[in-house]
């Protein structure tokens, strides 16, 4: 019998309705020189948002608070640049115990859901904040079930289901709908605050939901009345 594979405390995948992504690098340049604190091309990274359900909420703060901040204490105490020191962490529980996301810092990815939001997705009690890499795009790509969903019929594909990029597939990612990504959990300090950054360098579509921001159905019977 084969050993299970050991978990590494630094990855998690999350899944959640997406919210107002900026997949492009070039995208993500624009958006910083419109920051009141502007940085170099260079440092400039795309990001996107994932909102939470109480029970993904749930399952995101168990793994940061059981698996990944006491895996950041054993490698501050190897002295290791990616740890924290038994203070620090305790900063980053605190807060995750209190569940009052707006009163940061420390600073973690999990977020209030904007106001605007939350008419369009009642369901979500949290969003989380994922970056992409530095100057470059994140990939799409989206879990296909059957041949119906790939752009070019491939009756030689025998396995389903796959996960293949967005442009081999039927499918698009739009704000609202359900993704899936595995993320990689950072701790850091900025100055004397510790806080934890998540990136990734792809995200997956899952299924449609509600569009935001897509408008609204055909109403067929008004409009035929």
């Amino acid at each position: 019998m084969a050993a299970a594979a050991a978990i590494d405390p630094q990855v998690l995948t999350i899944q959640g309705r997406l919210s107002y992504p900026t997949f492009k690098y070039k995208d993500a340049v624009v958006r910083n020189a419109k920051s009141q604190y502007v940085k170099d091309a260079a440092d400039v990274f795309p990001e996107f948002n994932i909102l939470l359900t109480q029970g993904q909420l749930d399952a995101v703060t168990s793994h940061i608070r059981d698996v990944f901040i006491p895996w950041c204490i054993s490698q501050g105490k190897a002295k290791d640049k990616s740890g924290l020191s038994d203070a620090e962490a305790k900063r980053i529980t605190d807060l995750i115990a209190s569940g009052d996301w707006e009163n940061q810092p420390p600073y973690i990815p999990i977020k209030p859901v904007p106001v605007k939001t939350q008419p369009l997705a009642p369901e979500a009690v949290a969003m989380f904040k994922i970056n992409g890499q530095k100057g470059v795009d994140i990939e799409q790509k989206a879990v296909v079930l059957n041949e119906g969903e790939l752009a070019v019929p491939d009756p030689t594909r025998v396995k389903y289901p796959v996960i293949l990029p967005i442009d081999e597939t039927v499918h698009a990612i739009q704000s609202g709908f359900v993704v899936a990504t595995t993320i990689n959990l950072y701790a850091y300090l900025s100055g004397k605050v510790p806080g934890i950054t998540a990136q990734a360098k792809a995200v997956v579509f899952k299924e449609k939901a509600a569009q935001f921001g897509g408008g609204v159905e055909l109403d067929e019977d008004a409009i035929f009345a």
